[in-house]
């Protein structure tokens, strides 16, 4: 990508960054083939601040000022900088420059192919072994007498965007398979996507059928009497088109459209109503301009907020999702979703429900396997969906985003029900969008397999379960009455929150930068520390007194220090209460040096430290330059930031 920059290096940019009430900084911007560097001026500090050439979504280049030249960057895990360059040409060599580079063409100029965190090849093969979804299958009970694993899709032959295996029920034979591809879009028949052992329910998911208004399948009706026939403890099972049903009827007059209750036996159709990519995608511009306000009232955000329909939006895939689940760990009814084509609105409602139905999903790998199962397995089209390459804007559309908010609020609604935090919903969502890792490049495992990602690219489930110790809920707790069982959400619309966490979390003069899970985490990490300090105190005191009792034993009198009752030595002396400072709440913190509401919090949270792992692509650094002055980053000091050696040490 080299070749695609105009000017590697300009001197004397003002970087503004989102609102901040910072001054100005004014530094060295540099371009390089995976990042944009802005290097602050000031000695002391060098400020870095890196942007990932994948998260930038759009590029402005404004009217010339008095004052130099504007380039407004606006990244897709939602930061915007604004870079003020003081020449007009070196503003349009950089605008073209990052035009192209934001821009690929083709999948070998994505970061994830260049990305190199140093380990070898078996250690590469551990990270793609992590998620196993054949034994997730296991875990949730199939193989069985009723379901079981079919070949029929092994070389993508029936349909190229579903993965090799699946699991159908046990009396579809292949035939019956193959013809119901032939009736559904893009070939994608019904199939497993949870099974529930309990009481035999299923969900199922699948495309639309291509229906008409009179056209049938034979062979798609019996597939649909075998899912039926897979739950012996029902004796009708619901399908369920995620989509408006005056959508349905439109697909249906373009010879598409849902299943005929008449052809189909012993079905109860039911109409949601999310809405499409389109209108999904529009909602979110909506919302995001009226987080852009420049000091709005509470009334205008509001009215910008509730205009966006943003939030209505979100309470639909969670009532879809409620709806599912309720059929199938209430009425123990099996259950076939799908949208047009299965990949994004079925995506979302099948994996909510399955979140609320299974406390697995709750854990932190078990959340990992999710969406390994519903999103990547079953071919969501991330490429597409998420601009990785140059494409068609109007594929473009943020499906798994809904999902990782409903995902929030659900962590909102019942604080001790899962294992992850916030932070790991922030963190994926900027990787699906980083290109550092190979989980969600292409559209399919077709096209995953074909550009040999798990060969050539890193897993970023491994990387997130490396540092785990980041993502993890202090309120967590596997016994709590929240953790088992069926999750029953009140949606009702006061019970729905602008995510400030996501969409403003950059914008760090508007609100508080340590939340009360923050603060929690910070107490957990400075009580656990306490705990070993004291157990090695104990130990000290044990050996100490085994010491002593050997000693008279010997008759001699040696002087090995004080018993238990006695005064310590100065070198055992606890510490007192003038060692500790920085206590809050009457709980000391370790040491003057590292205060309890700082210092352990800048550890937990990669986000907020200043020498961050950069997980989302952006990030401060507090380090000088490794090649001193204003020179370009040498090759160690442009490694990606989020890799585990960080480019350089914190001043």
């Amino acid at each position: 990508m080299m070749e695609h920059i105009r000017t590697p290096k300009v001197e004397n940019v003002r970087l503004i960054d989102g609102v901040s009430s910072r001054k100005a900084a004014v530094g060295t911007l540099y371009l390089t083939a995976t990042h944009v560097i802005f290097v602050e001026n000031v000695s002391e500090t060098r400020r870095e601040t890196w942007v990932l050439h994948s998260l930038v979504s759009a590029i402005e280049k404004q009217a010339t000022t008095a004052t130099g030249c504007p380039l407004l960057v606006r990244c897709k895990n939602f930061q915007v900088i604004q870079f003020i360059l003081p020449q007009e040409r070196d503003c349009h060599d950089v605008y073209v420059s990052l035009m192209r580079l934001s821009r690929p063409e083709k999948y070998e100029e994505l970061y994830c192919f260049s990305f190199n965190p140093k380990v070898d090849r078996k250690e590469r093969e551990q990270e793609w072994s992590f998620i196993d979804l054949r034994a997730e299958y296991t875990r949730m009970g199939v193989p069985n007498s009723l379901w079981q694993a079919t070949g029929v899709n092994r070389d993508y032959g029936v349909c190229d965007t579903y993965p090799s295996e699946l699991y159908v029920p046990k009396s579809a034979t292949p035939a019956v398979i193959v013809g119901s591809s032939r009736f559904r879009s893009r070939g994608r028949f019904p199939a497993l996507a949870y099974y529930c052992r309990d009481n035999t329910a299923s969900i199922c998911r699948s495309s639309q059928p291509l229906a008409g208004f009179s056209a049938r399948c034979l062979e798609d009706e019996q597939l649909l009497q075998a899912v039926l026939k897979a739950n012996p403890g029902s004796d009708f099972m619901y399908v369920v088109d995620t989509r408006p049903k005056l959508n349905a009827m439109a697909n249906r007059a373009a010879g598409k459209g849902y299943e005929n209750e008449d052809n189909y036996s012993n079905i109860k159709f039911q109409f949601i109503g999310i809405e499409n990519i389109h209108v999904m995608r529009n909602s979110l511009q909506k919302m995001l301009e009226a987080c852009e306000f420049k000091s709005p009232s509470m009334g205008d955000f509001l009215w910008g907020l509730e205009n966006s329909g943003w939030l209505k939006h979100i309470k639909a895939i969670l009532d879809a999702g409620i709806f599912i689940a309720k059929a199938v760990a209430e009425e123990a009814v099996s259950v076939l979703v799908h949208c047009s084509d299965g990949w994004d609105r079925t995506a979302q409602v099948c994996s909510v429900a399955s979140l609320l139905l299974d406390p697995y999903y709750r854990t932190m790998k078990g959340f990992m396997v999710l969406i390994e199962k519903d999103w990547i397995s079953f071919g969501h089209k991330c490429t597409h969906r998420y601009n990785h390459l140059d494409g068609d804007p109007k594929e473009v559309s943020p499906v798994i985003d809904q999902f990782i908010e409903c995902v929030w609020h659900l962590l909102d609604w019942f604080p001790c029900a899962f294992e992850y935090n916030e932070r790991l919903l922030v963190h994926v969502h900027s990787h699906i969008y980083s290109c550092q890792f190979g989980n969600f490049m292409g559209n399919s495992e077709k096209e995953r397999r074909g550009m040999r990602i798990r060969e050539r690219t890193h897993s970023l489930w491994a990387h997130l379960w490396k540092n785990r110790a980041n993502y993890m809920n202090p309120l967590y707790r596997p016994d709590h009455s929240q953790t088992q069982g069926v999750l029953r959400p009140d949606t009702s619309p006061y019970c729905f929150k602008f995510w400030g966490g996501m969409y403003n979390r950059f914008e760090k003069g508007m609100h508080p930068r340590q939340s009360a899970l923050d603060f929690l985490m910070a107490v957990k990490e400075e009580t656990q520390q306490l705990e070993e300090e004291l157990l090695l105190h104990e130990e000290k005191i044990a050996l100490l007194e085994k010491q002593q009792v050997k000693s008279r034993a010997a008759g001699q009198l040696v002087d090995e220090g004080p018993a238990r009752g006695g005064p310590p030595p100065d070198n055992l002396m606890a510490n007192t209460p003038q060692d500790y400072t920085g206590g809050v709440g009457g709980f000391p913190s370790r040491s003057p040096s590292r205060p309890l509401a700082g210092g352990a919090l800048k550890r937990s949270d990669p986000d907020l430290s200043a020498n961050s792992d950069q997980e989302s692509g952006v990030a401060d650094l507090s380090c000088r330059s490794p090649s001193g002055g204003d020179s370009l980053p040498s090759e160690d000091s442009v490694r990606d930031p989020d890799s585990d050696e960080a480019p350089c040490s914190s001043a």
